[in-house]
C-alpha cells in the first residue's frame, strides 16, 4: 500500500510530475477556520501486539436492551449518520456535539459518554460522523470535512485537521457531495489490519500511510463517489456499483477497504475495493492481469481483476437500510456484517454474519435482539428472491466503432468505472469475436469531469483473449488475424486508451475509435468457467466454478406435480461458493426446474436452467 508522504512526493517529482498545493473548492475553507495541522495522514505505527491468532479486541460482544437515555445510546450496535465505533470506542453525536464512550462488545470496558473537545467553530455544528480504524470524520452544516485523528488512543489524544486534498492529504480541504444520500469513512492501516489479499491469494502488507476514502453514494443511488485525501478534489473517481451499475443502493457502510451496501428491496452486495488495491495506483505499484497464483506477493505484481462484487444471502425477516460493517482481526477476509431489523415477535435488533460466510444453513444470518433499541432505518419490503432488477438504472455505457484499420470492431459497452468492457470484432461468418477489455482508471493530480467530455481521459487498457476466442480463431482466418496482426498473439495486451465522448483511441495498437449512437448485439457475459448438473445417489451434483468471488444462486422450483399438472412452487433456496451435493430429505415427486445464476467479470447475472424429475428411486436430469 501507500508509503509515507515524504517518500511519494519524491517518487512524483522523479517523475516529472509537478506537487502543487492546488486550491481548495471556493468557500470550502472560508465556512470554518483552516485546520492545518492534526496527525492525521502521518506514518502509522507497528502492528499492535497480539492482533492476530486471537485478537485482543474480542469482548463479551452485543447483547442485551440498549436503551437510549438522555439522547444517546447505551452501545452503539450499528452504524448511523450520528454513530460508529472503532474496537476501542463508540461515537455518538448528540446536538450537534460529540461524545465518546468504551466499547464495551469489543474490550468489556465500561463507563459513561463524555463530550470530546472539537474546534470552536465545529462543536455544536457536527451534523454527521463515520469513524474507522483509528480516523473519524465529521461534518459541519456546510458538508465541510473534518478529520480526528488517534482515535483508538486515549480521548486526550484526538486530534483535528480540515487538510484535504493533494498533494498527499495537504490540501486545503474538501466537503462530502451536496447530493450525497449516504457516505462511509474507510480505513486499512498497518497498526491494524496489516495485510490484504489479492484474487490470487497473495498477501501484501498495508503501507505506512494506509489507504483511507470517503465514499458518497450520489443522488441516483447507482453511484459510487470516491475522493481520496492524497488526490485532487473532485468527483472525478468512482467504485462502480452491481449488477454493472443498475442496481439502485438504499444505504451503503466501509470498513477496511470493504463496501457494503443494500437495496430498497433487502438485497445486499460487498466488495473489497480501494484505490490502491483495485489496481488505480499505478505510480506506486506494479499490477498484472497475467496469472499470479503462487508468486509470493509482497514484491509482484498485484493481480487484477480486482475484487468483485459479492452477493450476499438475502436475510429471512423483517429488516431496515440502516447497515454496519466491522473490522475484525487481521487482513481482508473478516468483517462483520450487520442489518437493523426485527424478529418475529418484532424485538428490536439486528442480523449478523460474517463477510464469507456464504454457504451455511440459514445463510448465516442470526439474529440478535437488542431491547428497547430504537428502529431508525427505512423499512424495507425483504422479498426471498433476488429482487435486484426492480426499479434498475439503465446502463451508463458508450459505444464507440472502428474508424478503419482493416476490421470491423467495436466496443458496446465502453464504461470507465466497472472494470471490463468488451471489445468485438465483427466477422465475416456472422460471428463475433469478443474479447475483454480491462479498464482500469490512473492517478491524476490535477482535478477533473467525472465522466467523458471533450478533455481527453487517460485511462489503462488491457485486452484480454479468452480460450474460447481461441477456439474461436482456430477454425476463422479473421479471428486469426486479428490476435495475431493487432494483439501479438498475446493473452494479454497492454493499451494506454484516451477517451473523449465523441472518440476514442489505442495509438499504440493503431486503432482509432468514435462514438455510435447505433445499437450493438447483447453482451454476453459468462459468469461460469464450468456448471454440471448430474445425479449422485439419491441427490443432485452440482459441479461449478465461477469467474467471480460472487456465489452462485440456486433456485429449484416445482413446475409440474406426480400428475403432470402444473404448479409453480420454490421447494428450496440455496447459496453456494463451490459444487456440493444436495439431498432433500422431503421433496414431492414431479418435474422441477433448477436455476444458477452468479455475476460475470461484467458484473452482469448469467442464469442457467436445468429440468429435472423427482421419481421414487431419487432424481433423472432431462436432456
Amino acid at each position: 500500500m501507500r508509503t509515507i508522504r515524504r517518500t511519494a512526493v519524491a517518487i512524483l517529482v522523479a517523475i516529472g510530475l509537478t506537487v502543487i498545493c492546488w486550491p481548495a473548492t471556493a468557500g470550502v475553507a472560508t465556512q470554518c477556520q483552516l485546520l492545518p495541522g492534526g496527525t492525521i495522514g502521518d506514518e502509522e505505527p507497528a502492528p499492535v501486539p497480539n492482533r492476530a491468532g486471537e485478537p485482543t479486541d474480542r469482548g463479551p460482544g452485543a447483547k442485551g436492551p440498549n436503551p437510549t437515555v438522555d439522547g444517546l445510546p447505551t452501545r452503539v450496535d450499528l452504524h448511523s449518520t450520528t454513530m460508529g465505533q472503532n474496537r476501542n470506542y463508540y461515537f455518538a453525536v448528540k446536538a450537534g456535539r460529540l461524545y465518546v464512550k468504551p466499547n464495551f462488545e469489543r474490550t468489556g470496558k465500561t463507563g459513561g459518554w463524555e463530550h470530546v473537545a472539537t474546534p470552536d467553530c465545529l462543536d455544536g455544528d457536527i451534523r454527521e460522523i463515520d469513524v474507522d480504524d483509528d480516523e473519524l470524520i465529521a461534518i459541519n452544516s456546510s458538508r465541510q470535512i473534518f478529520g480526528m485523528d488517534k482515535a483508538l488512543e486515549i480521548p486526550a489524544e484526538f486530534n483535528w485537521s480540515t487538510r484535504w486534498g493533494f498533494p498527499f492529504w495537504a490540501g486545503e480541504g474538501y466537503t462530502v457531495p451536496k447530493d450525497a444520500v449516504a457516505w462511509a469513512w474507510t480505513v486499512i492501516s498497518p497498526r491494524e489490519s496489516e495485510y490484504w489479499t489479492d484474487p490470487a491469494g497473495n498477501r501484501y502488507p498495508v503501507g505506512e500511510g494506509k489507504c483511507s476514502h470517503v465514499l458518497s453514494l450520489r443522488g441516483d443511488r447507482t453511484r459510487i463517489t470516491m475522493n481520496d485525501p492524497w488526490l485532487p478534489q473532485d468527483r472525478s473517481y468512482e467504485v462502480g456499483g452491481p449488477r454493472r451499475g443498475t442496481f439502485r443502493m438504499s444505504n451503503l457502510a466501509a470498513s477496511g477497504s470493504v463496501l457494503f451496501v443494500i437495496g430498497n428491496h433487502g438485497d445486499m452486495y460487498t466488495r473489497l475495493w480501494d484505490f490502491d488495491i483495485a489496481g488505480l495506483d499505478n505510480v506506486f505499484f506494479p499490477y498484472s492481469y497475467e496469472d499470479q497464483r503462487g508468486r509470493g506477493g509482497e514484491d509482484g505484481p498485484i493481480q487484477l481483476p480486482g475484487a468483485h462484487w459479492v452477493q450476499q444471502p438475502k436475510i429471512d425477516g423483517k429488516i431496515t437500510n440502516r447497515i454496519s460493517i466491522t473490522t475484525v482481526g487481521r487482513g481482508t477476509e473478516h468483517r462483520t456484517l450487520r442489518v437493523e431489523g426485527r424478529n418475529a415477535k418484532g424485538v428490536p435488533g439486528f442480523w449478523q454474519k460474517d463477510l464469507y460466510v456464504l454457504d451455511r444453513g440459514s445463510s448465516g444470518w442470526k439474529f440478535i435482539a437488542t431491547p428497547k433499541a430504537r428502529v431508525t432505518g427505512k423499512p424495507l419490503d425483504n422479498p426471498r428472491y433476488d429482487a435486484s432488477q426492480k426499479g434498475a438504472a439503465r446502463p451508463d455505457d458508450s459505444r464507440y466503432v472502428l474508424e478503419g484499420g482493416g476490421y470491423s470492431a467495436e466496443i458496446p459497452d465502453f464504461n470507465l468505472h466497472l472494470g471490463r468492457s468488451v471489445l468485438r470484432v465483427n466477422l465475416s461468418s456472422g460471428k463475433t469475436l469478443d474479447m475483454n477489455l480491462f479498464l482500469d482508471d490512473v492517478v491524476r493530480v490535477t482535478p477533473r469531469e467525472r465522466g467523458l467530455d471533450d478533455v481527453p481521459r487517460q485511462v489503462n487498457g488491457t485486452i484480454g483473449v479468452t480460450a474460447a476466442n481461441r477456439g474461436l480463431a482456430a477454425g476463422d482466418d479473421e479471428a486469426r488475424e486479428f490476435i495475431e496482426n493487432v494483439l501479438g498473439g498475446k493473452d494479454f495486451t497492454k493499451t494506454t486508451i484516451s477517451a473523449t465522448a465523441s472518440s476514442l483511441t489505442m495509438e499504440d495498437l493503431g486503432l482509432t475509435f468514435t462514438a455510435s449512437g447505433g445499437r450493438s448485439a447483447p453482451v454476453k457475459d459468462p459468469a461460469f468457467g464450468s456448471l454440471s448438473l448430474s445425479r449422485k445417489g439419491r441427490g443432485l451434483r452440482f459441479s461449478f466454478e465461477t469467474m467471480t468471488e460472487s456465489p452462485a444462486g440456486i433456485v429449484v422450483r416445482q413446475i409440474r406435480n406426480q400428475r403432470g399438472k402444473k404448479v409453480n412452487r420454490v421447494a428450496a433456496r440455496l447459496t453456494r461458493t463451490a459444487g456440493f451435493t444436495w439431498n432433500p430429505r422431503r421433496l414431492a415427486r414431479g418435474t422441477y426446474r433448477v436455476t444458477v445464476s452468479s455475476m460475470g467479470l461484467g458484473g452482469r447475472l448469467d442464469t442457467r436452467r436445468f429440468k429435472v424429475k423427482r421419481t421414487g428411486k431419487g432424481f433423472r436430469i432431462s436432456r
